[in-house]
């Protein structure tokens, strides 16, 4: 039953990686210049893929990709945890809980986005 924790991990922790670089590669081009390179990019990337300037379909693939990430802590935790070992299973459940309360602090950011897109939308067709 390990097994089939650590594979969906290793699944989702592939799948959230690569949706995240598709996003960054998208955003790269419109960071100032300080942040354009593959080093300091990676600081600012968490910032601008939430920033109202982002197109709202980026920012969702920015989101489906921090919830990637908190599946892939999951699995790897109850993998840990049927593989008995406790130490490591309360390791990656701790970053679960962290990674589950930035997500939700991007969640929030992402709907205030999108009910702005939503007013802006409103006003101009009246």
């Amino acid at each position: 039953m390990n097994a089939v924790f650590f594979v969906v991990g290793a699944i989702a922790a592939i799948w959230s990686a690569v949706k995240s670089e598709v996003v960054r590669r998208s955003l790269v081009d419109s960071l100032p210049p300080q942040f354009q390179d593959d080093y300091t990019s990676r600081y600012a990337f968490s910032v601008y893929a939430l920033s109202t300037s982002t197109p709202l379909p980026l920012q969702a693939e920015y989101m489906k990709s921090s919830w990637g990430f908190c599946v892939f802590c999951l699995c790897i935790s109850l993998g840990f945890f049927f593989s008995q070992n406790v130490v490591f299973g309360s390791f990656f459940l701790l970053w679960f809980f962290w990674a589950v309360f930035s997500t939700m602090k991007s969640w929030r950011t992402y709907k205030e986005n999108c009910s702005r897109e939503t007013s802006q939308n409103a006003k101009e067709q009246s």
